[in-house]
This record gives C-alpha cells, structure tokens and sequence, in this order.
C-alpha cells in the first residue's frame, strides 16, 4: 500500500471474504481510534491499545483504511515499533503511568464505591506491569 512505513503492510488477502464481516471491522477500527483519541484526553484511558485493536480490525476490513492508520504521523511510529519489536517508546510508557496514576487518585477521591476503585486500580497495575515488562 502507499505510504506505509515498512514493515507495515496488508495485501487483499488479508482482508476477511464476507462483506458483513468487513464492514463490522470497519465500524470496530473506527470506534477503536475514537476511543483511543479520547483516550489522548482522559486519564486512565489506555491509547496505544486501541491504535493496535484499530489496525488489526482494518486489516480485516479496508486496506484503505488500514493504510492510513499505518502511515498516520502520530500513530504510524508507536505501531511501527510494535509491529516490529513488541515494544512501546518509552515516552508512551512514562504518559501512561502518569495518566493511569491520575486517574487512581481521582477515582479514590471522588468515587464512592471502593469495590470498583479497587478493580480499576488493579486492571491499571496490571496494565502498567505489562507495559514495563515490554522491552
């Protein structure tokens, strides 16, 4: 495809044989990047893992849109990198650390239900440990 970086490419024989099933994708892709946009602004958010969810569902489905998350200039080299290494920048790290810790303190100051203070905090760490045990 045009424009993508390398490494990063998808043929037509990747993209699913069932229209209904490409569309689906399509939809799931674009939902994936708003949230993930949105996760830009609200902490807590993850980003990174919805620009990944939002390529491997437009490899399913568009191979025009699957090129354009590719070769986007803010989201081409976080997914280059994990494309080719399984690793994240260190940068995307450190954000979300800073994001996720944000977010735990709102949530034990200003949300009542400790039960799901709890679970969310532990979904977090257990994000976060995945991330730094990356590369």
């Amino acid at each position: 495809m045009q424009n993508q970086p390398p490494g990063v490419n998808i043929s037509d024989s990747k993209l699913s044989k069932r229209v209904w099933v490409r569309w689906l994708c399509i939809v799931l892709s674009i939902i994936c990047l708003i949230v993930g946009t949105i996760g830009i602004i609200v902490p807590g958010l993850p980003t990174v893992d919805f620009y990944i969810l939002a390529s491997i569902f437009a490899a399913k489905g568009s191979s025009r849109l699957h090129g354009w998350i590719t070769s986007n200039r803010w989201i081409a080299p976080i997914l280059q990198q994990w494309h080719e290494h399984r690793t994240l920048p260190l940068k995307v790290k450190i954000i979300s650390l800073v994001s996720m810790s944000l977010a735990a303190g709102l949530m034990i100051w200003k949300v009542p239900h400790p039960w799901f203070v709890a679970g969310a905090i532990v979904c977090m760490i257990a994000v976060q440990i995945w991330m730094w045990t990356r590369k």
